[in-house]
């Protein structure tokens, strides 16, 4: 199963965006996913941003740091935002949830981390 996957399947099992990300990347972070979820940052716990953006925030300052800027810009060019509010109110009515943001964000993290190990 692939990082988008997991982190789908993470969330559609009740687990919040951040937690999400962080279980799916725990082998990258080198711990358990207990372990990850534990260190994962509160959903909208900076200035109500999206938990996906935070995860994927944190996740790579602790794998690749020199890709936290470039995430950041790709995540704001395919998403507007980073405030959860606006952002849940602009999926739906793009007919999308959370629970895209959180595999389309896997996705952005891994194309990161795999940008690094090229």
């Amino acid at each position: 199963m692939g990082y988008e996957e997991k982190a789908r399947a993470n969330h559609r099992n009740g687990n919040n965006c951040s937690v999400s990300l962080f279980k799916a990347f725990a082998d990258k972070l080198g711990m358990s996913e207990d372990e990850a979820a534990r260190i994962a940052p509160a959903p909208r716990s900076e200035g109500g941003k999206c938990g996906g953006f935070l995860a994927g925030r944190k996740i790579l300052e602790k794998i690749n740091p020199e890709a936290v800027e470039e995430f950041e810009k790709t995540f704001l060019e395919q998403n507007g935002d980073n405030v959860c509010a606006s952002l849940i109110m602009k999926r739906r009515l793009q007919g999308k949830n959370c629970n895209d943001l959180v595999g389309e964000t896997a996705n952005i993290i891994e194309a990161m981390i795999n940008h690094n190990n090229e």
